[in-house]
């Protein structure tokens, strides 16, 4: 089974919770990070330790531009734009730096060939689904979809009740 290769752009709070709840999971693997604001080493400690979540079951290390963790190299940059970042050999990006909100901003990476994106964040555009499981998540369809979002925090509490 070929994996599907994410990437993750915005590794605050989010960023690091997506990565440690989908870290094993066996279709993925996480190729490739970026954060203009810390370094690997920085991140491999919020990885492990969370203030609210506790100790992670895996180990992340800093070995140069990369996190390591159960011996896969995941690539660190830092950059602030979309295009200044090689996103080419993602098939998914997980938009977590709360500031590419808009189709236009997003467009970079489906121009470097990334297949879908998912935001953390509402993108308030026509043509954007924002999803909530549970509620609508059935309305995603992937002939259609390229970039959805997660919708708000707001949203993901009260939608469901």
């Amino acid at each position: 089974m070929q994996k599907i290769k994410i990437g993750i752009n915005g590794f605050g709070r989010i960023g690091r919770l997506a990565l440690r709840a989908a870290f094993d999971w066996p279709e993925f693997q996480f190729a490739q990070i970026n954060d203009p604001a810390g370094d690997a080493t920085s991140f491999a400690h919020l990885l492990n330790f969370d203030s609210v979540h506790g100790r992670w079951l895996y180990q992340a290390e800093a070995s140069g531009d990369t996190l390591v963790i159960q011996g896969q190299a995941i690539l660190l940059t830092q950059h602030q734009a979309i295009a200044d970042t090689d996103w080419s050999g993602c098939d998914i990006v997980i938009e977590c730096s709360g500031k590419m909100k808009s189709k236009a901003q997003l467009q970079a990476y489906l121009d470097q060939g990334v297949k879908r994106v998912v935001v953390s964040a509402p993108v308030k555009e026509a043509g954007v689904l924002n999803v909530v499981m549970g509620v609508n998540h059935q309305l995603f369809d992937a002939a259609i979809h390229q970039i959805v979002t997660a919708a708000s925090c707001t949203t993901n509490c009260l939608a469901p009740v």
